[in-house]
Formats: C-alpha cells, sequence, structure tokens
C-alpha cells in the first residue's frame, strides 16, 4: 500500500533572514537545516514543515501559499496578534467546517491557519460507482451553480479561496 507521509511547501523569498526570524519567532517554528550558500532553510513545528528557498524572481500566490492545520486557532491568532504579525483576514468560522485565519510573512506569502470545528461527512462512494456525490459542500455548490452564482469552479475557487483551501479534506 502506498502511503503519502508528508508535504513541505517551498515558499520563494529574496531575503531568507527576515521570513526565517518570522516562522521562528511569530509561529514557533525551529529550523533543521540552514545552508545560506544554498539558499535554503528548513523548518518544522510539530508534522508541519516548510522551506524556504532564496530566488530573485520569487513568486507570491494570490491566495495563500499553505493551508496549515492546526490545535488552539483561537490562542494562536492572538500570540501572532501579540507578536505584531500582519493579519490579512481575521479569525473566523466558515460553513464548511473550519475556524481559521491568514497571517502574512515578509517576503509576501500568505499563510492559513486553522483548526476543524465540526466534523465534515462526506459520502463515500464505490470506484465505479453510478451516483452523484451527495456531499453537503457538493451540494451547496451545485445549488449556487445551478442558481448562477458562479459560472464554474474556478470562478468559485476565485470568489472564496478559503473554502477552497482544506477541499481535499
Amino acid at each position: 500500500m502506498i502511503e503519502f507521509l508528508s508535504c513541505r511547501p517551498n515558499l520563494e523569498v529574496d531575503d531568507l533572514a527576515p521570513a526565517a526570524a518570522f516562522l521562528r519567532e511569530v509561529l514557533g517554528f525551529e529550523v533543521e537545516v540552514d545552508e545560506p550558500e544554498m539558499g535554503l532553510v528548513l523548518l518544522r513545528r510539530d508534522a508541519v514543515g516548510l522551506a524556504l528557498v532564496q530566488s530573485p524572481t520569487s513568486g507570491v500566490n494570490a491566495t495563500t501559499a499553505a493551508y496549515i492545520g492546526v490545535t488552539g486557532v483561537d490562542d494562536l491568532h492572538e500570540q501572532c496578534a501579540a507578536r505584531g504579525a500582519r493579519i490579512v483576514t481575521g479569525l473566523a468560522d466558515h460553513p464548511w467546517g473550519l475556524r481559521d485565519f491568514v497571517v502574512e510573512m515578509p517576503g509576501g506569502h500568505r499563510l492559513a491557519l486553522g483548526e476543524r470545528i465540526t466534523q465534515l461527512r462526506l459520502c463515500r462512494q464505490e470506484p465505479g460507482a453510478n451516483r452523484p456525490n451527495r456531499s453537503p459542500i457538493r451540494a451547496r455548490h451545485r445549488r449556487a451553480v445551478t442558481r448562477g452564482a458562479f459560472p464554474s469552479r474556478t470562478a468559485a475557487m476565485r470568489a472564496a479561496p478559503e473554502a477552497w483551501a482544506d477541499y481535499a479534506g
């Protein structure tokens, strides 16, 4: 059986030091590897890893670079505010069962930090089954598309990117 064990997003920045300091001092990450000659810093907190990669043409996502699942999101929000983090989207509960907020780190990358507040129920299908997925999220999306609220899934993602951050589960 194949099992995916981890994911470490690579965040491209033009200056490693302020981005690494933010992750250490505001979010409590620890440096695992610091290779300034290679332009690389690997950081970890609990089961979450992030890589900072120095790049002269660093790019920043229009929405968020990563959604980091946490426990104690209220305390983390308070901690980030107290440590002067730029909170670009305040703490909010979402109908898809997440409570989260978004911070912007030096270099412009945005990290969504949140926790599940209600159990998400998805209808499981057998492979090859010829029936629609009856999950509440898909049903709401189908109704929105039918009403013409979103002309496509891509438009829906642009209209509410935070709704899709944890779409895969």
